[in-house]
């Protein structure tokens, strides 16, 4: 657990470091940040388990973009995220949840339409997501309980995201549909596969 919690921590710092040294990165093209919440949860499918039970759960989502003009009305935006995913159960009054934290990019293309101050956008792309920590949470009553599952969870996610938004200004409104395509579970010995779902809405500042 704690080597799990060192590399978290490592890659938000590195990601608050990019961000710090921003002389360096003031020329890259619709440089920004953003952060917000995921509406998380997850599907399982197979053994005619369909996941009914399970229900979404709130994580922060944080990080940095960059956009590169292809054409007057396509770009091209790369994102580097900690996205924290999963999804929660309640069981005979118990509350468990599972919580993965990912370091995520997202490589969208863009569809832009602008006007003075005012633009809005649609997005869609492959997301591309590195396993930070997984754990699982239950609360007894006035006690919490927390077991490390990282060596049952894939190292490596990817989906699809699609989404769009509004700029004014500098200000981004963000909210986007993450699909999850890859089974998670490193358990292959059952048909049931387990992928990631996120709703997400950030709030932006591009420099």
């Amino acid at each position: 657990m704690q080597r799990k919690q060192l590399l978290r921590t490592f890659a938000v710092a590195c990601g608050f470091a990019l961000l710090g040294s921003f002389p360096a990165f003031a020329q890259v093209p619709g440089l920004g940040v953003k952060g917000g919440v995921n509406l998380a949860t997850q599907r399982n499918a197979g053994d005619d388990d369909d996941g009914g039970g399970l229900k979404s759960r709130l994580g922060i989502v944080a990080g940095a973009f960059a956009t590169f003009p292809l054409a007057s009305w396509l770009e091209f935006q790369p994102e580097a995220l900690y996205s924290v995913k999963g999804a929660s159960a309640d069981i005979e009054g118990v509350t468990a949840s599972v919580q993965l934290d990912y370091l995520e990019v997202p490589l969208l293309a863009r569809i832009s339409r602008r006007g003075g101050r005012l633009g809005y956008y649609a997005a869609g792309g492959p997301a591309i997501a590195f396993r930070l920590r997984a754990l699982t949470r239950t609360k007894f009553g006035d006690a919490t309980e927390e077991i490390d599952i990282a060596d049952d969870v894939e190292r490596l996610d990817f989906g699809v995201a699609v989404g769009g938004g509004v700029e004014f200004g500098s200000l981004v409104f963000d909210g986007r549909y993450t699909h999850g395509l890859k089974d998670v579970d490193k358990d292959k010995s059952d048909a049931v596969k387990v992928t990631n779902r996120a709703v997400s809405l950030t709030v932006g500042f591009r420099f």
